[in-house]
């Protein structure tokens, strides 16, 4: 079972967490401030804690209530499923339920008839749950009494509400039969169902009123007994008596309130905080401070205290920001940061995420409700995410055209062709430059494949021109490209006659550059005099107009003088193999 969480800030980023009451022995830990997203529960609440925030967003801050519910149930669930071996992130989680419980109840829960103690008093047996325990301990007893803390258990049950345990105790000790039958009439606010709250008050007062009347007259033979019926009869001194089985002031406030104003309400329970508040004054900390403010209905001031003691961990301040918003508890005026408190709690913890591996996607999706601030903070962040494979930055591209965030994806569209192109991955870099639609560099890349192809004499890795469709549309060059490797695939399946049609039209088109012409015509030499099956004139692939084309090139190169002297033996190649060709159609074709 879990232990109570005390706590208290020894400097700005050291937490001191103990699990007992300051009077007690302390068993402590040195918490750091500073946020580890690295560890399990720390995972495991931004990845659940991601899924209840985007419901609530969808649902337009429909059912708070419910949501609420949720967050509460992730961070039970963290602090019981994690072992000793997680007991430092295990207490601080169970701060965060902590204040997330006393929020919930005093600004979101529906309380009928605007009656809090039975949610505080549950919120006491789920946080101390030594009575219970200690209970389990005293029943292995062979004679109960006899145990050393079976009036402390007595004592700690009643403190908690826990009616029937301390019935159960008290029958075996030799005053059992007086103090149970009180015990036994007591009327409870959560089992008054069907009455109204008035009935209740009158039913309750006149209860006390007698068990008053009985402690004036009771001859008890245990001193303990005394004490039970003064718990009763709501004496605040016995109360004080016991504070340190209450270990905390919140928890002795509660009991109190259960023997004294059962029916104490929201609105009037900070006086009730502020006087408990008064007992443990000399063991009081920054978490008592944000309870207090919690119990003054002061939600800006629960906030500002939450940023301030968990300054480099922003889960708790920033989800329950949203919560309060959505709960209309809490305004979006703008403040002295340039937005609202809301929007500065979700800045700051989306920050936290946004340039951590596992968290950088959830990260975006809090800066993306951060209607002010948060796309000018996307713009300085996302050109930060490390880029480390071509996934990630599929997944950061594919992120901001989710989110609408078209010239941030762009950017990063860009960095990945400019590192594909630097290690001359330039199928890479075109495809990238494609992503972004940046005109220029998909020119230049088409164009550097190209000198490469002069070069080389071959392509790599340019599959993907198969499936472009009208990307190809974007630049002249890369058009080209894509016509061109269709003109070598036509050759390697056999088209000839469908190849010299192409190959004819891109020399007339000038869609590649003007230095690529002189490789056009050299493909063009296996063409001349070659057999293609599907021709009505076999032997010849290129008729006399697409021989006139080729040549006419040809003397337009050497005329702008775009040919280089190693060209030389290739033009008269060319030009003498056109000739012929030219000859050959001529006596082919009809007149």
């Amino acid at each position: 079972m879990d232990t109570h969480v005390g706590a208290s800030w020894i400097n700005e980023n050291k937490l001191m967490l103990f699990n007992s009451s300051p009077e007690s022995e302390i068993d402590f830990k040195v918490e750091s401030r500073e946020a580890n997203l690295d560890s399990l529960i720390n995972k495991y609440i931004v990845f659940e804690g991601h899924s209840v925030f985007s419901e609530i967003q969808l649902s337009n801050g429909n059912d708070v209530q419910s949501h609420s519910h949720a967050y509460r149930s992730l961070l039970r669930a963290a602090i019981q499923e994690l072992g000793p071996e997680n007991e430092d992130d295990k207490k601080l989680v169970a701060l965060y339920e902590l204040v997330w419980s006393f929020c919930e109840v005093l600004f979101i829960e529906h309380l009928p008839g605007g009656c809090v103690l039975p949610y505080l008093m549950e919120l006491m047996q789920w946080h101390f749950p030594q009575p219970v325990e200690t209970l389990n301990d005293v029943l292995t007893f062979e004679e109960p009494m006899e145990h050393p803390k079976f009036w402390d258990c007595v004592v700690s049950l009643l403190f908690q509400g826990q009616i029937n345990e301390a019935v159960a105790l008290l029958k075996i000790t030799p005053d059992g039969g007086e103090l149970t039958s009180f015990l036994e009439k007591m009327p409870l606010l959560n089992n008054f169902s069907g009455h109204s709250l008035s009935e209740f008050k009158i039913s309750w007062s006149m209860w006390q009123e007698n068990c008053k009347q009985n402690l004036e007259s009771a001859n008890f033979v245990l001193d303990q007994s005394v004490d039970i019926l003064e718990i009763l009869c709501g004496n605040l001194d016995v109360f004080i008596k016991y504070k340190d089985l209450a270990q905390t002031w919140y928890h002795l406030m509660t009991s109190y309130l259960l023997y004294t104003m059962p029916t104490v309400t929201v609105v009037t329970l900070h006086h009730q905080a502020k006087d408990m508040m008064g007992i443990y004054k000399d063991y009081l900390n920054p978490l008592d401070e944000i309870l207090f403010s919690a119990m003054e209905f002061d939600a800006h001031s629960v906030l500002t205290q939450c940023i301030t003691q968990f300054k480099n961990n922003w889960w708790l301040s920033a989800h329950l920001a949203d919560i309060l918003y959505h709960a209309k508890q809490l305004d979006d005026t703008e403040l002295q940061y340039g937005c609202s408190l809301r929007e500065y709690t979700l800045l700051h913890y989306a920050s936290e995420l946004i340039f951590h591996e596992d968290f950088w996607s959830i990260g975006m999706d809090y800066f993306m409700e951060c209607k002010k601030l948060g796309k000018s903070y996307l713009e300085i962040a996302v050109p930060r995410i490390p880029l480390e494979n071509q996934n990630k930055a599929l997944r950061v591209w594919s992120a901001c055209e989710k989110h609408g965030l078209i010239s941030i994806g762009s950017n990063v569209c860009r960095v990945m062709s400019s590192a594909a192109n630097q290690s001359d991955q330039l199928g890479l870099a075109l495809i990238w430059s494609l992503q972004a639609k940046d005109l220029v560099s998909v020119t230049k890349i088409s164009e550097t494949i190209l000198d490469n192809y002069i070069e080389t004499g071959g392509f790599s890795n340019l599959d993907f021109l198969d499936q472009l469709g009208n990307n190809k549309l974007l630049s002249n060059r890369l058009m080209f490209l894509g016509k061109y490797r269709e003109f070598h695939n036509m050759i390697k399946t056999q088209q000839q006659k469908k190849a010299a049609e192409l190959l004819v039209s891109l020399v007339e088109s000038n869609l590649g550059p003007p230095r690529f012409q002189i490789t056009l015509l050299l493909d063009s030499l296996p063409l001349i005099n070659d057999a293609d099956e599907s021709s009505d004139n076999k032997g010849v692939v290129m008729d006399s107009r697409q021989s006139h084309v080729l040549l006419k090139a040809l003397e337009d190169m050497q005329i702008k003088k775009l040919l280089k002297e190693s060209d030389m033996q290739k033009v008269e190649t060319i030009r003498l193999a056109l000739v012929t060709n030219l000859a050959s159609s001529f006596l082919n074709e009809p007149w």
